[in-house]
């Protein structure tokens, strides 16, 4: 079984003014007081979207969330992914931070890279140069073609086969950690993509993990939770 909330929080509010993935990845944490943070697994994934007048978090978890401690409006729902029927069309949405790690580089190590991005360097590595998309047109669609064989490949394994997707635009953010109120370490960039469309389940037990787990990269900070509906 999955808990699906939804948390609204007033922007006018001083507590909730300037929040961001970070701070809400410490509000979720806060539903789960019984559960140890350096377990090494959150019970939950989230999703943050700073849009509209509220700030929307939507936290899907494994355990029963406690959100008494809020002042902000709050929906659950339980959700159990087992149930889902095999192949009947769902609609999907996913916000990801795609990445591969790619070969190719002077010093012969392998780095991750944010899928979509960078043609010119991502040709010269294949081998390719000359076919390096040049127009606007031509960059769009070899970067739509990038981001949607992410998302197909990983569905096989994840439990599910994609059949229709969208991608917005790949949108850079840098997000900051902090301790006691200090910045810890280097901010960190995120290439954020989001996803829609209609996939079908192909396997459930593996679609579950999926749906408890998350899917990409940045899981901490606000990506990877895949939510379906019916079409």
């Amino acid at each position: 079984m999955l808990y699906l909330s939804l948390l609204q929080l007033q922007r006018d509010r001083s507590r909730w003014r300037h929040l961001d993935p970070y701070q809400a990845h410490q509000v979720a944490w806060k539903a789960f007081p019984d559960v140890p943070r350096d377990a090494g697994r959150r019970p939950f994934l989230f999703s943050l979207d700073e849009r509209g007048p509220y700030y929307s978090l939507l936290v899907q978890s494994s355990r029963a969330p406690d959100w008494d401690f809020l002042d902000g409006r709050v929906q659950t729902k339980i959700l159990d992914p087992t149930r889902i029927p095999l192949d009947a069309p769902l609609k999907f949405f996913l916000r990801a931070n795609p990445t591969v790690d790619r070969e190719g580089f002077r010093d012969g190590k392998r780095r991750r890279v944010a899928v979509g991005i960078n043609p010119e360097m991502a040709f010269q590595r294949m081998g390719r140069p000359e076919d390096t998309p040049s127009t606007p047109e031509e960059i769009a669609a070899w970067r739509e073609a990038e981001l949607r064989t992410w998302l197909e490949r990983r569905g096989p394994r994840c439990g599910f086969a994609v059949e229709t997707c969208s991608t917005g635009p790949i949108v850079a953010g840098r997000i900051t950690r902090f301790t006691n109120g200090r910045p810890r370490g280097r901010p960190m960039t995120f290439h954020e993509v989001e996803f829609t469309g209609t996939l079908r389940v192909i396997d459930r037990a593996a679609f579950a993990v999926t749906c408890r787990e998350g899917l990409g990269r940045g899981r901490a900070f606000g990506y990877g939770l895949l939510m379906v509906r019916p079409t």
